[in-house]
C-alpha cells in the first residue's frame, strides 16, 4: 500500500503554490487502481508564478475571451474563430505541442450555422374526408435542430420515444416507424411518481432521455421521416402550452429529418381522431402503468413543409498534448473545457427577446482559461511524465456537446487507452471557497485524491457521485471513462448578457488550478490506471445545490491578521444583504473568535439555511455588529 503519510508530507500546499511536486512512479500497470492509492509525491520539479502574478493573467485571459470584440464566441463565428487562433497561441507559449495527425493543433468538425426561418412552412391533416390545416407559432413551429424539406406520411404515436435496452423499455417496439412522422412526448415517463425508471427520488429526471436531440436520434434510427414533439401534461400542469422559441437548441447536427413542436390542443385532436384517446388519457395510461403506449394513428395522414435555410459552418476542437516519457506508453489524460458561449443569444440565451452580446464570462471562459493556466504550469514536463496528457478546448458545446461528440467519435488518442478526463465548466464564480466536483462515483481513486487536496487546498468541496450531466464530460462517461466535472455554481447572470469579465472571482480559478494540477499530476503518475464505475443516473445542474450553507463571501488570502478579511461579496448573497462590504474583517461569528478563515468556516458549516448568525466585524476604524440569514447551498 502506498505511504500515505509520506505522499502529506511530501505534496506542496497547492494553495498559494510556489512550486508543484510531480509524481515519480516505478512502473505502470494494466490494474485498475485501488481506493486507498494515493501517489507518492517527490521533490517539488515545477514553478508556477506566484499568486499575483497568475491572477492577473487569469484575469488578461478572461478579459479578452469574454470581450465583446468576441461577440459571444459562437461556434463558427468570426469571434470563435479569434478565441481559438488566441487559444493556440498560449499553447505554443506553453510549449506545448499539437498531435502528429493535426499539426496546427484544429480538430475539424461540420455542424449547421444557426437556421433562418422561411416562409413556406406548412402543416395539414387529412382524416377521410376531413381536412386539417394549422397555422405556424400558433399551433406549431419548426424547430431549428431539425432540418428542411417535405414529409407526408402516417402518423405514430412513439410515446416520450426512449429506447433503453439497459432498462427495458423501448417505446419503439411493436411498431413499424419506417416512412412514417412520429408524434413523440417531451420529458420522461414517472413524472408523478419519483423514485420510478427516469425519476429520482428528489424527482430530478433522466435528462439524457429526456434530451430532444437523443428522441431524435431514436426516431431517425427507426426510419422516421419527420417527428412531431409536444409538451407533456405534467411539465405543463400549472402553466402555458408553450411553443418552442425558433432556434431553441441551436442548429442539426449534419442532414437531419424535419422536426416541428406542436401545441397539445393539435396532438391531442390528432390522437382523438387517431386512437380515440385525449393527450391527457394516453399520458395517464403510461403514468399509470409505466409502460409504453405507442400505436399508430389510424386512417390519419400529415403533410407539411419545414422551410430552414441552412448553411453548414465549421467547429474547432483545440488539442494541445505533452508527450509521456517512454513514446511506447499510450495511456492519455484528457482535461477540457469548452470555450463557445451562445453569441448574440438567437438559442440558449435565457434572456428571451434579448438581443445582446453573452460575453459567456463564466460559462465557460473560466474554465478555458483554466486549462491555459494549467498548460502553463505543466511548461516544461513534456516528455518527463508516464502518461500523456492531452488539453482540449472543445467547439459546439451548446449546441449540444458537439465537439465533445466528435471527439469520441474520432478520437485523437484511443478511447481505451484513456484513463480519465477532467471536465471544467463554469469554475469562475467561486463563493464561500466551495467547489462542486461531479463524478466522484465514477471510480474508486477520486475519494482518496480528493481527501487529500482538499486539505492542502483548504477548498471545501461537495461531492457529487453521479457523472452524467450537460456538459462535455458525459460524452467520455458514454465511452466508460472515469470522469471529473469541477463546477463552482449556477448564478443569476447564466446564459444573459451580463456574464461579464467583471464579475469572475480569478482567485478562485487560480485555486481551483491548484486542485486540477493535483489531480492532473495523480492522474499522470498513478501506479495504475483508475477503475471505472457505471452509475447511469443524471444529475440537473440547475437544480443541483449541497455543502456549505449559502454566505457569499470570498477571503483575502493575502491578509495574515487575526480574523476573515473579505476580499469579494457575491450579489444578492446573505452577505450583501447583511451589508458587508469587501475589506471587512470578521471577527467573531456566533460569541465564538475568528482567528482564521478555518474557525469561519467550522461555524458556518454546522449551520443550516436561513439560521441567523452575528458577526462582529471591524470596518477601518470601527467595530460593529450584524447578522446574517444564510442561504441554500449552491
Amino acid at each position: 500500500m502506498i505511504n500515505k503519510m509520506h505522499s502529506r508530507n511530501c505534496l506542496m500546499a497547492l494553495c498559494g503554490l510556489l512550486g508543484l511536486a510531480f509524481l515519480a512512479i516505478p512502473r505502470m500497470t494494466d490494474r485498475p487502481a485501488r481506493a486507498a492509492d494515493v501517489p507518492v509525491l517527490q521533490e517539488p520539479v515545477l514553478q508556477a508564478p506566484s499568486s499575483a502574478v497568475e491572477e492577473q493573467r487569469i484575469r488578461q485571459d478572461i478579459e479578452f475571451l469574454a470581450s465583446d470584440a468576441l461577440e459571444g464566441r459562437d461556434t463558427g463565428s468570426p469571434g470563435m474563430r479569434e478565441a481559438a487562433e488566441f487559444i493556440l497561441e498560449q499553447f505554443r507559449a506553453a510549449g506545448l505541442t499539437f498531435p502528429a495527425e493535426l499539426p496546427d493543433g484544429i480538430q475539424r468538425f461540420s455542424l449547421s450555422s444557426l437556421p433562418e426561418l422561411g416562409e413556406q412552412n406548412l402543416l395539414r391533416g387529412q382524416k377521410a374526408d376531413e381536412t386539417l390545416e394549422w397555422v405556424i407559432e400558433r399551433d406549431y413551429i419548426p424547430c431549428s435542430f431539425g432540418g428542411a424539406g417535405e414529409f407526408s406520411a402516417p402518423v405514430v404515436f412513439c410515446g416520450y420515444g426512449i429506447k433503453d435496452p439497459e432498462r427495458a423499455y423501448n417505446e419503439f417496439e411493436g411498431i413499424d416507424l419506417k416512412g412514417k412522422i412520429a408524434l413523440i412526448l417531451r420529458r420522461v415517463p414517472g413524472q408523478t411518481r419519483p423514485g420510478t425508471l427516469y425519476v429520482q427520488e428528489n424527482g430530478n429526471i433522466d435528462t439524457n432521455q429526456a434530451a430532444l436531440r437523443t428522441k431524435l436520434t431514436n426516431a431517425r434510427e427507426q426510419g422516421a421521416v419527420a417527428v412531431l414533439f409536444v409538451n407533456d401534461v405534467f411539465s405543463t400542469r400549472e402553466g402555458k402550452d408553450e411553443l418552442l422559441e425558433f432556434g431553441y437548441g441551436g442548429g442539426a447536427a449534419g442532414k437531419q429529418i424535419p422536426v416541428l413542436h406542436i401545441t397539445q390542443k393539435v396532438a391531442s385532436g390528432l390522437l382523438q381522431r387517431g386512437l380515440g384517446l385525449s393527450l391527457e388519457d394516453i399520458d395517464r395510461m403510461i403514468e399509470t402503468e409505466l409502460k409504453p403506449a405507442s400505436a399508430e394513428l389510424q386512417g390519419l395522414t400529415l403533410s407539411g413543409k419545414a422551410d430552414l435555410k441552412l448553411d453548414l459552418t465549421e467547429g474547432q476542437n483545440l488539442i494541445a498534448v505533452l508527450e509521456p516519457s517512454d513514446p511506447a506508453i499510450q495511456e492519455t489524460i484528457v482535461v477540457g473545457a469548452h470555450y463557445d458561449h451562445v453569441g448574440w443569444g438567437r438559442y440558449g440565451s435565457l434572456a428571451p427577446g434579448t438581443h445582446a452580446i453573452h460575453n459567456g464570462a463564466d460559462d465557460n471562459a473560466s474554465g478555458t482559461t483554466a486549462v491555459l493556466a494549467l498548460a502553463r504550469r505543466l511548461k516544461g514536463l513534456s516528455g518527463t511524465l508516464p502518461r500523456r496528457v492531452v488539453l482540449i478546448c472543445f467547439a459546439g458545446e451548446e449546441r449540444g456537446l458537439m465537439g465533445s461528440k466528435h471527439y469520441v467519435s474520432a478520437p485523437v488518442y484511443p478511447l481505451e487507452q484513456t484513463v480519465a478526463m477532467i471536465n471544467l465548466d463554469m469554475v469562475g464564480r467561486m463563493t464561500d471557497e466551495k467547489v462542486t466536483v461531479f463524478g466522484v462515483g465514477s471510480s474508486d481513486v477520486w475519494k482518496p485524491w480528493l481527501d487529500e487536496l482538499e486539505q492542502r487546498t483548504e477548498l471545501n468541496f461537495f461531492r457529487e457521485k453521479k457523472a452524467f450531466g450537460p456538459s462535455d464530460h458525459a460524452s467520455f462517461y458514454e465511452k466508460q471513462i472515469p470522469v471529473l466535472h469541477l463546477f463552482t455554481g449556477l448564478h443569476e447572470h447564466y446564459h444573459r448578457p451580463h456574464d461579464d469579465a467583471d464579475k469572475i472571482n480569478e482567485q478562485g480559478i487560480r485555486r481551483i488550478v491548484d486542485l486540477l494540477t493535483g489531480l492532473t499530476l495523480y492522474l499522470a503518475n498513478a501506479p495504475e490506471r483508475p477503475n471505472y464505475i457505471e452509475n447511469k443516473q443524471w444529475i440537473r445542474v440547475g437544480n443541483h445545490a449541497g455543502g456549505r450553507a449559502y454566505f457569499g463571501i470570498t477571503p483575502d488570502l493575502t491578509y495574515a491578521g487575526a480574523g476573515f478579511q473579505i476580499l469579494l461579496i457575491e450579489p444578492n448573497s446573505p452577505a450583501a444583504h447583511a451589508g458587508l462590504e469587501p475589506g471587512d474583517r470578521i471577527v467573531a461569528l456566533n460569541g465564538q473568535d475568528v482567528a482564521t478563515r478555518v474557525d469561519l468556516w467550522k461555524i458556518v458549516d454546522a449551520a443550516r439555511p436561513k439560521e441567523v448568525l452575528k458577526l462582529q466585524v471591524h470596518r477601518g476604524d470601527t467595530t460593529f455588529s450584524c447578522k446574517v440569514e444564510l442561504g441554500k447551498p449552491r
